[in-house]
């Protein structure tokens, strides 16, 4: 018998750790071939259609997401057609808590399994190759003789140290993509966005194991490897232990890739921040959920998080500046209304992460945010993503501009490539009250109309810039980032140059010249500007490779 199991990622750099768990789970079933299919949802639908039916699966299994469900099921209805014989099973958390209404609008689909799928998946394919009919196996829901769906409670959770290891025949081939790994599941909170408040307890591999586990694919040179675990410092001692582990492992070893944690700020005490600031610069990256700096709002949604200690914490982890700090932002949740999302994106803004990602609320299913969504009075979309229309405190305009700053702050602040021009134009204006100000003149402008080059985000900002700004220094700073990371064909015509003799001469005085080398003087110390804020005027020449 000859199973497929599928994943349809967002992007080619992803990859999805679900089906390698599944393949491992059923490792040693006899009379089982078991391949990985993994593609993503930006080639094009036919391509994959047949890259999928050329390989005759006799089973073929879909990891559904918010992202891959539409694209899934346009799959499955023409699989259908083109492999008759083929049994067609669907998993993951888009499907697994509504296995009756998949089944019966999608009659296509066999099966929907249910819970953590390692032990639930054996014996369904167990029960295809025997001949037998899987109802009545935990976690797998089908439709019975007569066309009716016979739904089957998930089985109890496993414990943690049955989980398989997705990687444990290595990684070839991956180490230039990112990798994703669990050492726990569930969440010690109730934020009712979030299907991990599900879980009644978080379940978690013994600290020896997850270094084991996550050291192994260091040594195989994979680049970013992202834990998924929903709350990775839910237990301080295993979390110390764990980042003691990887920072003895790479000063050991000197293989050092980037391992990105999900944390929660405010569980981090005077003990680990004085670890983590020992980590190399850039063994760690984390993301912390800030989600809005509302006390009433995060109580509103069943987030007992404060905002105060996670600013502490996060500045705290900031000021050793080795670790690159994500936080994270959601519009749309109940009771914040855009003053209130105002004062959040500010306050968050100056924690000074390197990443702010701005998101919008989605209604889940399963989440308790759905369940209630009528009496909250929140509209939303009725197809995947589930993304949130508006509110009772916040309009469908309202959300509508907070995509256009969501777009700016990607272009501006996430990218990383303008940084001492945004230091100037914060000096003029608060956080969201810059974005706001850009995504405004953009959207009058048509710059956000059409598909922008680095060029043309450059001289925009440039212009809507020097409406409050000096213009000048503005255009020193935006040609200073662009050169500094490498951008320096992105230059738009007013802001390029070329070298004097004097800066020439200097170049040789200093430096070697190579390729690509160049010398430009400024009317200022820009670095130390940079640094520090201080405006020094005279002229200072700067050295670019």
């Amino acid at each position: 018998m000859k199973v497929l199991l599928t994943a349809l990622n967002a992007h080619y750099m992803h990859t999805n750790l679900a089906i390698r768990q599944l393949k491992e789970a059923c490792r040693g079933m006899k009379d089982t071939d078991i391949e990985l299919c993994e593609l993503h949802i930006n080639l094009p639908y036919r391509r994959v259609l047949g890259d999928i039916a050329r390989k005759k699966p006799d089973v073929i299994g879909f990891s559904c997401y918010i992202w891959n469900i539409g694209y899934v099921i346009r799959l499955c209805r023409a699989l259908r057609l083109a492999l008759p014989e083929a049994v067609i099973f669907l998993g993951g958390p888009e499907v697994a808590h509504t296995p009756e209404e998949t089944l019966k609008e999608h009659p296509y689909v066999d099966a929907v399994l249910s819970g953590e799928g390692e032990s639930v998946l054996p014996a369904f394919l167990e029960s295809i190759r025997d001949g037998r009919s899987p109802e009545g196996i935990p976690g797998v829901s089908v439709r019975n003789a007569e066309g009716t769906a016979i739904i089957a409670p998930p089985p109890a959770p496993m414990q943690a140290e049955l989980w398989p290891d997705a990687y444990r025949d290595g990684a070839k081939g991956l180490e230039n993509r990112i990798l994703y790994i669990e050492t726990s599941r569930g969440c010690p909170y109730n934020c009712q966005y979030c299907l991990s408040s599900r879980d009644e307890k978080v379940r978690a591999l013994g600290a020896e194991e997850s270094i084991r586990r996550l050291t192994n694919l260091a040594e195989q040179g994979v680049k970013l490897i992202k834990l998924v675990d929903r709350t990775f410092n839910f237990d301080r001692a295993r979390a110390k232990t764990i980042w003691r582990g990887l920072i003895g492992h790479a000063e050991r070893t000197h293989v050092s890739p980037t391992y990105h944690f999900e944390i929660a700020a405010n569980l981090l005490d005077e003990e680990s921040i004085e670890l983590l600031a020992s980590a190399p610069e850039g063994l760690f990256q984390f993301e912390a959920g800030v989600q809005s700096a509302s006390d009433e709002v995060l109580k509103n949604v069943g987030r007992s998080v404060p905002f105060e200690p996670v600013r502490q914490a996060v500045m705290a982890v900031g000021r050793a500046g080795n670790i690159h700090l994500h936080t994270d932002l959601i519009a749309g949740l109940p009771g914040e209304d855009m003053a209130s999302f105002e004062r959040s994106f500010d306050e968050t803004f100056e924690l000074g992460a390197q990443m702010l990602q701005l998101g919008f609320l989605k209604l889940l299913k399963g989440s308790g945010l759905r369940r209630d969504a009528e009496k909250l009075g929140i509209i939303y979309e009725p197809d995947a993503p589930y993304e949130v229309i508006s509110t009772r405190e916040m309009s469908f305009e309202e959300l509508n501009f907070l995509k256009d700053v969501e777009e700016v702050l990607e272009w501006y602040h996430n990218s990383g490539r303008y940084p001492s021009a945004l230091r100037l134009l914060l000096e003029k204006k608060r956080p969201f009250e810059l974005f706001a100000h850009l995504a405004r003149e953009f959207r009058t402008g048509g710059v956000l109309d059409t598909e922008k080059g680095e060029k043309a985000r450059a001289q925009a900002l440039m212009e809507a810039g020097s409406a409050f700004a000096d213009g000048e220094m503005l255009g020193h700073l935006i040609r200073h980032d662009l050169i500094s990371c490498g951008r320096r064909r992105d230059l738009p015509e007013n802001l390029r140059f070329e070298e004097s003799p004097a800066e020439r001469a200097l170049l040789r005085e200093r430096f070697h010249p190579v390729r690509g080398q160049s010398a430009y003087t400024y009317p200022f110390d820009v670095r130390k500007y940079l640094e520090t804020g201080e405006y020094v005027p005279g002229e200072y020449a700067v050295i670019y490779e």
